[in-house]
């Protein structure tokens, strides 16, 4: 078995990883850049954008940019494989960019969807075979929905690909018992470390971050909330803060329709993700879908304007004129949800257009990281005791791994494009 990080060594998004077994090769995640990195052009990679794919398939851990945005640039008859509800999450998110104005980026979503239309879909503990090679999904909780680890198998050695993962989300309660469970006889892990350079950075649960807009909806008769729109759980938690507090919840027909999708597949498990449609006991707390922001009827608005809200908001220049109208009232709050970093012009990530669409309004910061921090990494490696050591991934601060865990675990460095013999 030999093993290959592409690109991700010593950055956070862009990954590539390859796995290779007597000639077969199955490769997991191939995602665009983070806007603000420094551009690290890939080479050809055999199996994967040239030569030869008859013995090679491509695993995504989740439907993040970052991981799978590349997805167009693999040779048509690759095989890839996906989670279900990931594929249709991602599926909704791309025909809506197919329709945005640069005609440049449209033709790159249009790729996308005609690219994923034969894309193979499995399911946690499904076991998929590629040659002399196993890949075997765990289901992991992440801002992304339905994201994966993947147990590797073949020449008797077993590597963990964690992916992107955490342990403060409302699904994680079931991270160490699963790998304690599943990812026995681990040589090597794979490990995103998004979050390594904080080893005090205290991160808010998900469930924590509910009741804080709970308690804010209670306050705040009128409330907006930006935020990724493929960030599911938050979404639900805000469907539930909301309803909780009386107050209805408002989201435009392409939000709905990623809700509907993720209810239909996943209610049946938990209440969470079931959307009450009508709710006829209260007269506030319902759910409306918006069929666009710039055109809801009056007697929609008289309603809203009544009860108070909820409202589930993009960067999007239809919302102005409403929010305009709403951030006269001191009943108002605007808050945003994502990373701090989008809004600060000394980060390479730096996004004006979000910065100019927010700045006329104050607003007020909630919310908590999609990634682990150090005591969750310290509880993976512990579970998982991999014999042969940590392979850093996903990280801006590989040489962190050595200082945090070399104590307990052989940490491994290695640079893009270097091949690792597993033996």
């Amino acid at each position: 078995m030999k093993l290959i990080i592409h690109r991700g060594t010593n950055q956070i998004g862009g990954c590539v990883t390859e796995i290779e077994s007597d000639g077969y090769k199955i490769f997991i995640d191939f995602g665009e850049q983070l806007s603000g990195t420094k551009l690290v052009e890939l080479r050809p990679i055999d199996g994967l954008t040239c030569g030869d794919v008859s013995k090679s398939a491509l695993f995504f851990t989740h439907y993040h940019g970052d991981h799978i945005g590349k997805i167009a640039d693999a040779l048509p008859d690759l095989p890839i494989y996906v989670g279900k509800t990931a594929l249709e999450i991602f599926k909704c998110l791309e025909e809506k960019l197919s329709y945005i104005p640069d005609p440049n980026k449209a033709e790159k979503h249009k790729k996308i969807l005609e690219r994923i239309q034969t894309v193979n879909t499995f399911e946690a503990l499904h076991r998929i075979t590629i040659g002399g090679i196993t890949v075997t999904p765990l289901v992991v909780d992440h801002s992304a929905f339905d994201a994966y680890m993947f147990i590797v198998e073949a020449d008797n050695k077993r590597i963990l690909h964690t992916g992107d993962f955490r342990g403060h989300g409302f699904r994680s309660k079931g991270l160490i018992p699963t790998l304690k469970s599943f990812a026995k006889n681990i040589d090597y892990i794979i490990s995103e470390g998004t979050n390594v350079e904080r080893p005090q950075g205290a991160i808010q649960t998900e469930k924590e971050l509910q009741t804080d807009f709970e308690t804010q909806f209670k306050k705040h008769k009128y409330n907006f909330v930006l935020l990724a729109s493929t960030n599911i759980d938050r979404i639900f938690a805000l469907y539930h803060a909301a309803k909780n507090a009386k107050r209805c919840f408002v989201c435009d027909e392409y939000q709905a329709n990623i809700l509907k999708k993720v209810s239909e597949n996943h209610k049946q498990y938990t209440d969470f993700y079931n959307i009450d449609y009508v709710q006829k006991k209260y007269p506030a707390g319902r759910f409306f879908e918006l069929k666009q922001f710039n055109s809801i009827p009056e007697k929609l608005k008289n309603y809203l304007d009544k009860y108070g809200f909820c409202m589930i908001i993009r960067e999007n220049p239809n919302l102005t004129p409403i929010l305009d109208k709403y951030a006269k009232s001191n009943e108002t709050k605007i808050y945003y949800s994502m990373w701090k970093g989008y809004l600060d012009r000394n980060k390479d990530a730096f996004k004006e257009s979000l910065f100019n669409f927010l700045e006329p309004y104050e607003i007020e910061y909630m919310h908590t990281s999609g990634h682990a921090d150090l005591e969750t990494l310290k509880k993976v490696f512990e579970a998982v005791k991999p014999k042969g050591g940590i392979i850093p991934i996903h990280t801006e601060a590989p040489e962190k791994f050595q200082e945090l865990f070399h104590e307990q675990f052989n940490i491994i460095l290695l640079q893009d494009g270097a091949v690792f013999d597993a033996r």
